[in-house]
């Protein structure tokens, strides 16, 4: 019995020491190698006052993902690859920020549209449209005369004038993009103050009042817009209020719609 009990003593601590030399033979195999973590220095206080062009060049030196990830912390147990990049010259020692203005989605977000037509009143409503029997768009407002009449683009005041049925009339020509045109505003209640001949105005200066001088039904604006230049002895289709008109017809018939030629015109507006 006692001889029993001994065999199974001497067995268990036999057992007992083979786990505990697999377990140390265990921890001695997969015990971790020691690894050093490298950062790759990057002169942004340099990079922030350098040229664009410099910039540029830079940014080109890098040639992939790959090595601007390489760049920036090494953590590879064993592996000094920063160091072997470096040795080969295959990365630049300094990488410069990318330099947005030059790329194809910046040159677009900066392409802004230039807004240049505008409607000529603050608030308006389109009484009459432009026909070959009236080349120009009639506008009301609720706010009758206290309506301020504006520039549908920068130009320069050509015309201040009462036409033969006695209505005030300013006519501005306006230079777009090397195309010359005419605006021309009728049946004002009064002029602007210091409007005459020659002044360059900008959408935002005052022309006058909305009114219903000379030959009209009631208080209105009548806008006309050709694409000549008129008082222009050097525009044979203007050079005179006689040829605007015949011209304006002409380019009525021929799919020019006055202002609406040239920006969209709502039926109403409260807003320019």
């Amino acid at each position: 019995m006692k001889q029993e009990i001994r065999k199974k003593c001497i067995l268990t601590i036999s057992i007992a020491f083979l786990l505990i030399s697999i377990g140390l033979q265990i921890v001695d195999n997969f015990s971790l190698a020691p690894y050093e973590i490298e950062y790759e220095y990057v002169n942004v206080k340099d990079m922030a006052s350098a040229q664009v062009s410099t910039k540029q060049e830079e940014t080109k030196a890098v040639g992939s993902v790959q090595d601007i990830m390489s760049l920036s912390l090494v953590m590879l147990p064993g592996v000094d690859n920063a160091k072997k990049l470096s040795a080969n010259n295959s990365v630049p020692q300094e990488v410069a920020l990318p330099v947005l203005n030059d790329t194809p989605v910046a040159q677009e977000i900066n392409q802004i549209p230039r807004k240049i037509w505008y409607l000529p009143t603050e608030v308006g409503v389109v009484s009459q449209y432009p026909s070959y029997g009236h080349v120009a768009y009639d506008i009301t407002s609720p706010r009758g005369t206290a309506e301020t009449i504006f520039p549908i683009a920068n130009g320069v005041v050509t015309g201040v004038y009462k036409d033969p049925a006695g209505a005030l009339v300013v006519t501005v020509r306006h230079n777009v993009d090397g195309k010359l045109y005419t605006s021309q505003y009728a049946h004002l209640s009064r002029y602007a103050e210091g409007l005459y001949v020659g002044k360059e105005v900008t959408v935002n200066d005052a022309l006058g009042q909305m009114g219903t001088t000379g030959y009209s039904t009631g208080v209105h604006l009548h806008i006309a817009l050709v694409d000549c230049s008129l008082f222009d002895n050097g525009d044979p289709n203007c050079t005179n209020l006689n040829g605007f008109f015949r011209y304006g017809k002409v380019r009525i018939s021929q799919g020019f719609n006055s202002l609406g030629a040239v920006m969209e015109v709502p039926g109403r507006w409260d807003s320019r």
